[in-house]
């Protein structure tokens, strides 16, 4: 079959690019073709034309003079940020880039399968316009499979407003297979849009380590052994990181930019390669993170690690990845003490394969169905 894809936009966010990466290589790997429906991006001056000659001025000055070596002079900062991540997102990811105009009724003669996911593509602060990840799209009468697979509202609570649910409801009940990623979305897709789901895993665990490592060529090794991931960084994740490096003896590396920041300076601002992201797991004696991808992947890489309850992106997809696992244990808040977990990794394995055959069967079920 030749099937669409619809999910965030992809740019600098590891787990957003290797969810995708994972479930593109899944349905290859059951042999159809298949590309991610993508927004083009326009990368539109943030200055007017007149100021640009000044704006480069002082970016000389900054690189050259104040020693921020990494610095563009010239080229669009956003595309500068994601100057590595796209690398392997052209490099990997199958794209077709639709203008708004050409998201229309047409793509149901390109394409045999539309499938939505995964990650939080029905967090409608993020999903916009949260319809088209309905697939809203396409015809009333286009009968061709509509797939909803390990999709995630983010949170424990849907967040979209009256009428967002009436017209998404609406949607929905037109597919033929809804999953989601959190046991909450069972919930919500039962009370909101009087649909009935199941739970599968995010893509990214459908895929073994050997295929994340075949990735990985002609990395840098990382400069430590505790892998600090953390996205909303704060005083007391800074102390808590320290006071875990010296009492385990460990050295702590960072493997994030500051992206969101936009008073960073330089390298800084630049997204790492995601292969370095990956070398970083097989590196670590720890992981440190905020992030609900680098839980996933020191699952997949069988690393201990300790989760910062981060309630700004949505606790609902932590607590649920942790209780399939009964891993319960790697999350902390900020202000508790900490303990390293001890994790048995065999039985972990046992239940993520057993995990895996389950979603693949369905979403195979899903295609043929």
């Amino acid at each position: 079959m030749k099937i669409a894809i619809v999910t965030l936009p992809l740019h600098t966010n590891y787990g957003g690019i290797l969810q995708a990466y994972a479930l593109q290589t899944v349905l290859q790997q059951m042999g159809h073709e298949v590309h991610h429906l993508q927004p083009l991006v326009e990368f539109t001056s943030l200055h007017p034309t007149w100021q640009m000659p000044f704006v480069w001025i002082k970016r000389l000055i900054r690189k050259y003079l104040l020693g921020e070596r990494q610095l563009p002079i010239v080229e669009h900062p956003h595309r500068w940020m994601r100057k590595y991540t796209d690398v392997f997102i052209h490099k990997y990811i199958s794209m077709h880039f639709l203008q708004d105009e050409e998201w229309n009724t047409s793509l149901e003669k390109e394409y045999d399968a539309f499938i939505v996911g995964s990650d939080q593509v029905w967090r409608s602060c993020y999903a916009c316009p949260i319809e088209r990840y309905f697939l809203s799209f396409l015809g009333y009468a286009c009968t061709k499979p509509r797939i909803a697979y390990a999709a995630s509202f983010g949170t424990k609570d849907c967040d979209f407003t009256s009428n967002q649910i009436f017209n998404c409801r609406e949607l929905l009940q037109k597919f033929s297979f809804v999953s989601v990623r959190e046991e909450s979305g069972v919930d919500i897709c039962r009370q909101q849009f009087d649909t009935n789901a199941c739970q599968l895993i995010d893509p990214t665990l459908l895929l073994l380590k050997n295929e994340y490592l075949n990735l990985i060529h002609e990395v840098h090794p990382s400069k430590g052994d505790l892998m600090v991931y953390i996205l909303d960084e704060t005083i007391a994740t800074k102390h808590l990181i320290n006071q875990i490096a010296n009492s385990e003896g460990l050295i702590p590396f960072y493997t994030y930019s500051k992206i969101e920041n936009y008073q960073a300076k330089g390298a800084d601002f630049q997204q790492p390669p995601v292969e370095q992201w990956l070398k970083g797991f097989i590196d670590a004696k720890l992981v440190i993170t905020d992030s609900f991808h680098a839980c996933v992947f020191a699952i997949i890489f069988n690393k201990p690690f300790i989760c910062i309850g981060n309630n700004k992106r949505g606790m609902a997809r932590f607590q649920s990845l942790l209780d399939l696992f009964g891993l319960q244990q790697c999350l902390i808040n900020i202000e508790q003490l900490y303990e390293i977990p001890n994790i048995n990794w065999e039985k972990i394995n046992l239940k993520l394969e057993k995990l895996r055959k389950h979603s693949l069967f369905s979403l195979e079920q899903a295609l043929i169905n």
